[in-house]
């Protein structure tokens, strides 16, 4: 897509797709089972309410497994605390603001090259995103300690899809919380408080390999 963005987002152009482009994009569909485990997954970290379609933002359609999500899961504001800085979910109706410093520029406004247009940014830790890719489904992250800009590679699939991040992620926040003190007198993070992330996410993904893989992803580096 060729539109020039404002600052606040991409403006209204002549270029937008045609209707046959926006149909050509597949269907992803989430199993209603998957969606009611990410809601109850949420829960405890802040407000749910159903957000449809007409609140998203942008000019292309939202994808249907994000409608879904917002749809039957709903994250509004949600702050996940882990170690570092928290995990963010946001509102619909904000979710296309989000996207600065990913799609476009935050100060000019200028499309950025390296960002793709099947690409949303669903929930971020700091200023690491996590990414929607349309045409899959599922979520993908930047490899690397540096931060988005400063990354050497491009990002990789860690999430089968949105649901699958959702409860990963509180899984993560349930077991943090659990821990009045998770630090070592030296400031390391305690065996105990990284088994337990690494659990949670086991518990999720089916996999240690997988589990520990994004545990260090997520600044739990001793996990293996």
């Amino acid at each position: 897509m060729n539109r020039v963005p404002s600052a606040h987002g991409p403006s209204s152009s002549s270029d937008t797709p045609a209707a046959g482009e926006a149909a050509a994009r597949p269907r992803i569909t989430l199993d209603p089972e998957s969606l009611i485990s990410a809601r109850e997954a949420l829960g405890p970290f802040g407000n749910l309410a159903r957000q449809e379609p007409i609140e998203w933002a942008a000019e292309e359609p939202l994808p249907t497994d994000l409608a879904d999500f917002y749809r039957y899961v709903g994250p509004e504001w949600l702050e996940i605390d882990t170690v570092g800085l928290p995990l963010l979910f946001f509102p619909l109706d904000r979710l296309w603001d989000e996207q600065a410093g990913y799609r476009w520029n935050h100060r000019t406004g200028a499309l950025l090259v390296d960002w793709n247009d099947d690409w949303t940014v669903v929930a971020k830790q700091g200023a690491d995103p996590f990414i929607h890719e349309a045409a899959t489904g599922r979520i993908l992250m930047a490899p690397g300690e540096d931060g988005w800009e400063d990354r050497m590679d491009e990002p990789e699939p860690v999430f089968r899809d949105v649901t699958e991040m959702a409860r990963a992620l509180a899984a993560v926040g349930t077991a943090w919380a659990r821990f009045d003190d998770p630090f070592t007198p030296d400031w390391h993070l305690t065996d105990e408080v990284v088994a337990a992330v690494v659990a949670g996410l086991e518990g999720v993904l089916g996999s240690h390999e997988r589990a520990a893989g994004l545990a260090r992803k997520l600044g739990y580096l001793a996990a293996r």
